[in-house]
């Protein structure tokens, strides 16, 4: 029983740990100029940012106080449909919407490239196409998806796209005791059954499990 107990703590410890230091990175950021300055030079493919300088461009964004906005989360779910339908130059307009409030939105950098790659607009495409690695490149370096080792996402939405990146496909979610959320993957040939995510209470969003109810 003590056993038991001791390995529930260190899950909760973990999970814990998992949470940005806002005071630190706000302390890192004001180092740099503020974060306005730093997704500014992100924005304009500074060459001389560093890895520690996209952590801080991704992370940083929960400091800000546009972090964390429905009506990004909403605008990011539409753009997916739309992509599908054709509506690519609708894509545009959403996407550069988007990304005036969250310059980080991985969603928007890869469906705004999805979009451009079909409207025959390669610079725009790869611009976007980069970013989108980039960030993904950002939530890889924060763990390895175990429950122990958990990856740090800003949202829900973030962490989906960085599962599809790693050539998984997420068939549901749910927030644990631990306070991470644990996805449920379909088959895959590493059978890889879940992956594990701290992402902050105010940015994760629980899947309709009944979407015919309203």
């Amino acid at each position: 029983m003590l056993k038991l107990l001791s390995i529930g703590l260190l899950f909760i410890s973990y999970a814990l740990s998992a949470q940005i230091d806002s005071v630190l990175v706000t302390a890192q950021l004001k180092e740099r100029g503020g974060y306005s300055k730093l997704a500014d030079r992100f924005n304009k493919s500074d060459s001389t940012l560093t890895i520690e300088d996209f952590k801080l461009i991704y992370y940083g964004y929960q400091t800000t106080p546009s972090y964390y906005s429905k009506d990004v989360e909403f605008k990011e779910n539409l753009i997916k449909p739309l992509n599908r339908s054709g509506q690519y130059n609708q894509v545009l307009e959403v996407a550069d919407s988007i990304l005036l409030i969250n310059p980080v939105s991985i969603a928007a950098h890869f469906e705004k490239a999805f979009a451009c790659a079909r409207l025959g607009k390669t610079d725009l495409e790869a611009y976007h196409r980069k970013r989108y690695i980039l960030l993904c490149n950002v939530i890889k370096t924060s763990g390895d998806g175990s429950a122990l080792l958990r990856f740090n996402c800003n949202s829900t939405n973030d962490a989906l796209e960085f599962i599809s990146y790693k050539g998984f496909t997420a068939i549901n979610d749910r927030k644990t005791d631990t306070g991470l959320v644990e996805f449920d993957l379909a088959k895959n040939k590493l059978k890889l059954l879940h992956m594990y995510f701290f992402i902050p209470n105010e940015a994760y969003t629980a899947p309709n499990l009944n979407p015919d109810s309203e």
